[in-house]
């Protein structure tokens, strides 16, 4: 069994610091913690996924951005928290941020495998409502 490096919930709280500082989206956007709970169990969640590295980046970046644990910044913090931890062990991620990838993985409309799929460098359906 492998033991892979996990970023710590301070770790992640940071990251939406750096990317609503980075990335400005609205201008209501601002950095709160709303359920840090949330964010420990997303950790939490990807340790427990069966599965490679990949299983579990797919299982932190859906959690993170379901459980909504941000007052802003909820994708853009999941997705970044995602690449941090793939780098974290010795992955270079092959994806580029997608807005609307990651807003149908806020709503469910992509499966953990083809959100996998995705991180591992492929292509990933049109999300539709």
């Amino acid at each position: 069994m492998n033991e892979y490096r996990y970023p710590t919930e301070n770790q992640i709280i940071q990251l939406n610091k750096e990317v609503l500082a980075e990335i400005r989206v609205k201008k209501a956007d601002r950095h709160k913690v709303l359920r840090r709970p949330a964010i420990s169990a997303a950790i939490e969640e990807a340790k427990n996924e069966p599965g490679d590295i990949y299983d579990k980046a797919a299982s932190l970046l859906r959690s993170l951005i379901q459980s909504h644990p941000f007052d802003s910044g909820n994708r853009r913090t999941a997705y970044t928290a995602t690449v941090t931890f793939l780098r974290m062990n010795g992955e270079e991620p092959k994806i580029v941020p997608d807005a609307k990838a990651l807003q149908g993985i806020r709503e469910r409309f992509y499966t953990k495998n083809q959100v996998k799929e995705w991180l591992k460098g492929h292509g990933i359906s049109p999300f539709r409502r």
